[in-house]
């Protein structure tokens, strides 16, 4: 198939159309399939909600019934602690590979196993939640891809759901995981395929919306989410904002990508970064994400082909793979967008690499693969490798698909997206070795870091892992004590946490009159074990207030919690 698609490539002078990695479309077949078979299990006690999706007694949906009941509880399920979430591919909006996580050092392995799968796909987390595609058959066919919600913490299955299948449509992909809302489509081979967009409930797996519009991008291109959840979707030619209040489309722009299938974008603050097509190479293009409005473009980076997405650094940073496997050509890009145009800050030779994740560590260290092929870690100011792995080639392969992930000390995890070679590396930030595993024909499967420092991969057959070191983990509730804010810590983790520092801010009030912020330590709180911390000082003012709790620890783990309440002179009431 590879094969195949460089030769149509070679015939086409801009704007590649060519399918997928490693798959045949295949005929499909006529009929009608069932629509959603969602075999609910929702983990909190307690949780029974009446069902979203009415069905006839063919099992087909009639209509959606959202309640105030099931609002509250979407409410409740989504989580604030958005840097401990794997949300889609790249990790985060900026595609960057960070976590605020810490992972594991060791193969500590937590679970092991799930449903089998042909091929292997992104596995995506919101909270205590994994959700991710397992392919029961080949592409393309009635139920052939369920969606499976599991728990993090043991691999227990929530629910599963397929998508909708009409002739002609191609695998369930999973676009991500956002405010208790899973986005996935039956769209993509190569944007050959249109489907709608479906938001599914992520507590439940009951259908939410469809989308407007039909989307045309696939499981290797990826989704990212704009600060309100909108999922902004990149395709071959077209870009789309979708509300993900109703499916509607917020915007839509044109464009042109390279090779279908790997048209992605990066979300930085206001902007929707991509890389299109011109005459002579390629193009970054700067869209405003309010408006869809497309703003400048880069100088041209030479080249004919390209098959990697961009990643925003935590600075602003645009960077890009832009290879071809031809070595005069394959560079690796930074550039300053100003405001008003982009600046290349520098570019350095790369290896070819197709459907990519690179990564930027805390350190500001950007992660990339150089010639040999190697891990290369590159001073973001200079360009200048600093750091390099041992060789990292697959045998059989003249190319890699890496994903990275780095965690909040700056732990490189690394898949080189193989097949028969298919393996994730763990290294140190300096790209010094710590562990590995082979992994079957990982493809995409991860890495994933999740909540409580989880590390996820996933394989063909029943092969998917899930690491996780003895680690604490905070629970924070907070609460009103007549004149005082009081918060809850407890360590809901694995491991003690040692030196936990806290700090309880208040703001707000009439005429923004309130400011106070008390601080603490607590030198160890053990496994299962809480400590009650309060504010120090009496609280004075009316009015709505806002509440910011927040505790770290030696371990690496650092959570906040927000609130709100009601300020009475100096009585406290309505924290929630």
């Amino acid at each position: 198939m590879l094969v195949l698609s460089i030769c149509i490539i070679v015939l086409l002078p801009v704007g590649v159309h060519a399918t997928e990695p490693y798959y045949m479309t295949p005929t499909n077949p006529r009929g009608v399939t069932s629509i959603y078979e969602s075999y609910c299990a929702v983990s909190s006690a307690g949780n029974s909600l009446p069902p979203l999706v009415q069905k006839d007694v063919n099992g087909d949906i009639q209509k959606n019934v959202i309640t105030e009941e099931h609002l509250i509880f979407r409410h409740n399920f989504v989580k604030t602690d958005r840097g401990t979430d794997w949300s889609n591919s790249g990790g985060n909006v900026q595609r960057n590979g960070r976590s605020d996580v810490t992972g594991p050092l060791a193969a500590d392995l937590l679970w092991s196993g799930a449903r089998s799968s042909i091929i292997s796909w992104l596995p995506v987390t919101e909270g205590d939640r994994l959700f991710v595609v397992r392919q029961k058959g080949w592409p393309g066919t009635t139920n052939d891809s369920l969606i499976i919600a599991m728990n993090l913490s043991s691999g227990a299955e929530f629910w599963s759901v397929n998508i909708p299948y009409h002739s002609g449509d191609w695998t369930t992909w999973i676009a991500g995981v956002k405010n208790g809302i899973v986005y996935a489509s039956r769209s993509g081979n190569g944007a050959s395929v249109e489907d709608n967009l479906y938001a599914l409930d992520a507590a439940t797996g009951s259908l939410l919306w469809t989308s407007t519009d039909l989307i045309d991008a696939g499981p290797y291109d990826g989704v990212v989410f704009a600060p309100d959840g909108d999922p902004v979707i990149g395709s071959f030619t077209d870009i789309w904002r979708i509300n993900a209040d109703d499916g509607s489309t917020a915007w839509h722009a044109t464009r042109l990508g390279s090779v279908s299938s790997s048209c992605g974008g990066a979300i930085f603050q206001d902007s929707f970064y991509v890389a299109d097509a011109a005459p002579g190479g390629h193009i970054l293009v700067r869209y405003d994400l309010a408006t869809g409005a497309r703003l400048y473009e880069s100088p041209v980076m030479p080249g004919f082909t390209l098959q990697n997405t961009p990643m925003a650094g935590p600075d602003g940073t645009i960077y890009l793979s832009r290879t071809q496997n031809n070595p005069s050509v394959d560079y690796f890009y930074a550039f300053t967008d100003t405001g008003t145009s982009f600046v290349e800050n520098w570019h350095l030779p790369c290896a070819w690499t197709t459907f990519s994740e690179f990564a930027v560590g805390p350190d500001r260290g950007v992660y990339c693969v150089i010639p040999g092929p190697r891990i290369g870690k590159i001073n973001a100011t200079t360009g200048n490798v600093i750091a390099q792995s041992d060789l990292i080639d697959i045998p059989g392969y003249s190319y890699l698909s890496p994903h990275f992930a780095i965690d909040a000390t700056g732990t490189v995890f690394f898949s080189n997206g193989g097949f028969d070679s298919g393996r994730l590396s763990v290294y140190t930030s300096d790209l010094q070795p710590l562990w590995n595993v082979s992994i079957s024909n990982i493809n995409i499967g991860g890495p994933a870091l999740a909540e409580k420092g989880t590390l996820l991969v996933c394989g063909t057959g029943t092969t998917m892992h899930a690491y996780r070191s003895p680690a604490p983990w905070f629970d924070i509730t907070v609460t009103a004590h007549r004149t005082k804010i009081q918060a809850s810590i407890k360590n809901s983790g694995a491991g003690s946490a040692t030196n936990v520092q806290w700090n309880i801010t208040v703001t707000g009030g009439l005429l923004k009159r309130v400011h106070a912020t008390t601080t603490g330590a607590i030198p160890v709180l053990a496994v299962g074990n809480q400590s009650i911390v309060s504010t120090d000082k009496l609280l004075l003012g009316f009015g709505k207030i806002t509440i910011l709790v927040s505790a770290s620890c030696d371990e690496g783990v650092a959570l906040s919690k927000n609130a709100t309440g009601r300020l009475f002179l100096f009585l406290i009431a309505g924290v929630k």
